[in-house]
């Protein structure tokens, strides 16, 4: 049965919209997810931002502000999701499903949804370049390295439609096929203790670099930005490779030099995390964790890939593999590894 899944998707900010994107009847910005047509329509100036009852009933639900950890005095303890609201993005995804009554169940609601979000973010991010305007963020699914999950992190609503007829689809009971969501990030922030804090402005120097581009990174995987993940993986990587050595008073030894310079004959990683601590100290990451070792080294290739040709790939026995989300997320656990790995040295 073909369908259409109609969402509309709400931004914590306005759109960089002029007078030409009202014009129209009807801008529809057509792309191709996954074989799949998924049109994009930008809200007009005079649209409602909440269309639909469904939408009219999500932007007055509330969010409890719960915290486990210390909070001050006055700290609100629930929001009202209209007020996270600022502007909206309309996302036709066709398609398939055997009946009617798989529209509503969560899995493929999350499949429609991430080709919505997939096509969402294509506009987006051509309005981000177009416009030089960093503060235009994708949409973004949050990922939770402690519960190993994903949360789409904008308040959404989808209703469907046979694609056949366009008319609305209704369950057994006569309801209509519609539903809303909405998670977000928590407020709640890690305690860290004051002691390291006050060590830290103490010393007078600046944080560790390899550590906070691995904050940056895992950041940017947390909303997605996969590319900019993986080059902040690289960079820390390699510079907490280059700490180690010089840390070791080894910058000037010929050996050292003559190890890092075969760059044709031996990967980054079989230079940096084994041949140099094999000869300086006789340790290597490739003996000690050979599958954060491997992992890497897999992550400086499609660093290299992302800085050559813009592909999120790495090549793999002559064939380019490529990179996916799951994918990235080992990633950035074997790089944390491998950079407290050689800290420790």
């Amino acid at each position: 049965m073909k369908v259409v899944a109609l969402f509309q998707i709400y931004l914590p900010y306005f759109l960089p919209r002029t007078p030409e994107w009202s014009a129209p009847e009807n801008l529809q910005l057509q792309f191709e997810v996954e074989g799949y047509l998924v049109n994009v329509h930008p809200r007009k100036q005079d649209e409602k931002m909440f269309p639909r009852p469904i939408d009219e009933e999500l932007s007055q639900s509330t969010l409890d502000v719960a915290s486990d950890y210390i909070v001050p005095i006055e700290a609100p303890t629930h929001t009202l999701i209209q007020d996270l609201c600022f502007d909206r993005l309309e996302a036709q995804v066709y398609g398939e499903v055997t009946a009617p009554e798989e529209c509503m169940t969560p899995e493929t609601v999350w499949k429609f949804l991430g080709r919505a979000v997939s096509a969402s973010n294509d506009f987006l991010y051509n309005c981000r370049v177009a416009g030089r305007n960093p503060s235009i963020s994708m949409l973004s699914w949050n990922y939770s390295f402690d519960e190993r999950a994903y949360y789409f992190s904008n308040p959404y609503s989808v209703t469907w439609y046979s694609e056949n007829d366009g008319q609305p689809l209704y369950d057994e009971k006569k309801q209509l096929m519609h539903a809303a969501s909405v998670s977000v990030r928590s407020p709640e922030r890690k305690p860290v203790p004051l002691d390291q804090i006050v060590e830290s402005i103490r010393l007078g120097i600046q944080p560790n670099l390899p550590a906070s581009l691995l904050i940056n990174a895992k950041e940017r995987i947390i909303a997605g930005q996969l590319r900019e993940g993986v080059i902040d993986l690289g960079s820390a990587c390699e510079i907490a490779a280059t700490q180690y050595v010089e840390r070791k008073g080894m910058s000037g030894d010929a050996e050292v030099k003559k190890i890092l310079a075969n760059k044709r004959g031996h990967s980054f990683a079989e230079r940096n995390y084994h041949s140099v601590p094999t000869y300086i100290e006789g340790r290597s990451l490739q003996a000690d964790a050979p599958s954060t070792y491997s992992l890497l080294e897999k992550t400086y290739l499609t660093r290299n890939s992302l800085a050559h040709s813009g592909e999120l790939t790495y090549r793999d026995a002559g064939t380019d593999v490529a990179v996916t989300r799951s994918i990235v997320n080992d990633f950035f656990r074997a790089c944390e590894r491998g950079v407290e790995w050689i800290r420790a040295l």
